[in-house]
């Protein structure tokens, strides 16, 4: 047995890579290397390589490697993402210590190969990789949420239950995709959350929207704007949501369940996202109700401790209850196998309007007063270290921004970074309960 095992989507293989020179990302920069030379290499990346210095290279390369130094860091799969967003369109090998249960994540985020040690391979045979690679077992972030020895048969009835389910739904030339129910979570009367099996080839940055729903009485589909409140690596999707009385989507949404079959839109976007900012320490997350769905998003995706050094989540609801989805995914970040490590980094401020709370009132005056700052024992916001990200209702937005403004922030946007950005596609959705988007 050689030193590697090559783990594709159709099992393990020989290494093709054998006799290809191993050049290093200094070298390449440096070096004059032509056309020719770069395609019969192989270029070997660390996993904290700043890869926007490779852009002009990469339609050169056809065959680069990212190590794994630790099954607990993950900033490989972040850059191989970004690798992904600029181009690359060759083989892009994980190698090191990948687990099984990490294969689904790694091909989601662009990964075509795995390498493992031989020794590895003899703890974790083919069999193990297969199951992954056929879809049937569940990522190990479901182990960790769930450990139901069940869940693979599960998904398998969940599956064949989709296939089914998508076949009755007329979807030819309409550009949508059907997505199946996984998980349904009721957190209040009117708010709750569900996951839906990623469609094939769907993907997303971390912190964008997609638009999502249910067929209409007319025949015609019925879409209305979810942020994706799950990283982009995870093989799942999932949203959070209120119930708007007589809403048309929300008011059948409520009623869905495990194996029914929702529609969902495979383009995604939104301005919520990390490259949108110019670098910073800081970065201040401020939503209301239902704004918090893409911060959760962002902050159980590793890409994000990466650029910045503090993480301060701020989610102002009406009532107490309706903090519960959001706390409990800032609750599981210290569990998790990939962000686990950054978890002392994660600043969560809660604030509450209509009840008794130790930080009772709205953000904005909480702001304007000092008290957030005096109660995590931060510095004011400043223009030289910090930048922002805005996610709520029409009031919220106007006057965080016109705060961060005040501080001397300057709107950004994908196309132009700055110091602040806003999610605008939601503020015209209110509705009378005060909690954010959808309806």
């Amino acid at each position: 047995m050689s030193e590697w095992v090559i783990i594709t989507n159709k099992g393990f293989s020989s290494d093709e890579w054998i006799g290809r020179s191993v050049i290093e990302p200094t070298n390449i920069l440096s070096d004059n290397f032509g056309e020719e030379q770069l395609k019969k290499s192989h270029l070997k990346l660390g996993n904290d390589f700043q890869v926007e210095t490779l852009k002009s290279f990469l339609p050169y390369l056809n065959a680069i490697s990212i190590e794994f130094p630790s099954e607990k860091d993950g900033r490989g799969f972040s850059l191989a993402r970004r690798l992904r967003q600029l181009g690359y369109l060759g083989v892009l090998r994980a190698t090191g210590h990948v687990m099984v249960d990490q294969y689904r994540h790694a091909t989601q985020s662009g990964f075509n190969q795995i390498a493992i040690s031989s020794k590895l391979a003899k703890r974790m045979p083919e069999p193990y990789w297969q199951e992954q690679i056929d879809g049937f077992t569940p990522s190990y972030q479901e182990k960790l949420q769930s450990g139901n020895s069940n869940s693979s048969s599960l998904k398998k009835n969940i599956l064949i239950k989709e296939a089914k389910n998508i076949q009755n739904l007329n979807l030819t030339n309409t550009g949508l995709v059907g997505a199946v129910v996984t998980k349904v979570i009721r957190w209040t009367d009117w708010s709750f959350s569900f996951r839906v099996a990623r469609p094939k080839n769907f993907r997303f940055q971390s912190g964008e929207f997609v638009m999502i729903g249910l067929p209409g009485n007319n025949g015609k589909p019925l879409l209305r704007a979810y942020s994706i409140t799950s990283p982009s690596w995870d093989d799942e999707l999932e949203f959070y949501s209120i119930i708007i009385p007589n809403g048309p989507l929300t008011s059948q949404l409520q009623h869905i369940s495990m194996g029914d079959t929702l529609i969902l839109n495979p383009k995604a976007t939104g301005t919520l996202l990390l490259d949108s900012l110019l670098p910073g320490k800081r970065l201040f997350m401020f939503a209301s109700g239902t704004g918090i769905a893409p911060f959760v998003s962002l902050i159980r995706d590793p890409e994000i401790y990466e650029k910045f050094e503090q993480i301060i989540l701020s989610h102002t609801c009406r009532e107490v209850k309706d903090l519960n989805y959001g706390k409990s995914i800032v609750e599981t970040i210290g569990k998790d196998p990939l962000i686990g490590e950054y978890a002392d980094r994660v600043f969560y401020y809660p604030t509450v309007t209509r009840e008794t709370f130790h930080t009772k009132g709205r953000i904005t005056d909480l702001l304007k007063t000092g008290q957030v700052f005096q109660d995590l024992q931060l510095t004011p916001i400043s223009r030289d270290t910090d930048r922002a990200m805005i996610c709520g209702s029409i009031g919220l937005n106007k006057d965080i921004k016109a705060f961060l403004e005040t501080s001397g922030l300057k709107e950004g946007a994908r196309n132009h970074p700055a110091e602040f950005v806003q999610e605008k596609a939601f503020v015209a959705s209110l509705n009378p309960i005060g909690l954010g988007r959808s309806f």
